[in-house]
């Protein structure tokens, strides 16, 4: 077969034009996106050791704050469980348990906790003369009875109850 000097080039110049394409295709434009890929792992590892640094530096503090916390929230747990044992043990139904937020006030703080109670005249005297003895020795802020319709021989009532720690 023979070509012209301008059929050469113009074969020599679309081979070349394929080869490129194919080239591009199957090697560069793969390289490039692992490139960029590589590239926004990379900046996604900085941003999180960044931010690991960031915590670090305010470890203690964060540290300090969770055991201010967790502190509180151990008092009010072991102030919840104390209340409950003795309603249990004398009898007294208890539902719709709020512990308020805990007031700092400078050197001690105050726990506060309302409470909905049902049971027996004498087991409501018996739960209520519990909670102020030692070991807690919780202060009854607000006590509100009241008999239910149909069952005369039931209160329903209301506790606010208060601790003090220091």
């Amino acid at each position: 077969m023979n070509l012209s000097k301008r059929e050469k080039y113009i074969s020599i110049i679309v081979a070349g034009i394929i080869v490129l394409a194919i080239a591009y295709n199957f090697l560069i434009e793969p390289l490039f996106k692992k490139w960029h890929s590589f590239n926004n792992e990379i900046i996604k590892n900085e941003i999180a050791l960044k931010k690991g640094l960031r915590l670090l530096e305010n470890r203690n503090d964060i540290i300090r704050e969770y055991n201010s916390y967790a502190s509180s929230t151990r008092t009010l747990s072991r102030i919840l469980s104390y209340i409950e044992k003795h309603a249990l043990s004398a009898g007294v139904k208890t539902a719709n348990i709020k512990p308020r937020p805990v007031v700092d006030k400078g050197y001690y703080k105050e726990y506060i906790i309302e409470l909905q109670i049902e049971g027996s005249f004498s087991s409501i005297n018996t739960f209520a003369s519990e909670l102020i003895k030692p070991p807690l020795l919780i202060t009854i802020k607000k006590f509100d009875l009241r008999t239910p319709t149909g069952t005369p021989s039931t209160l329903k009532g209301t506790l606010l109850l208060s601790k003090l720690l220091i």
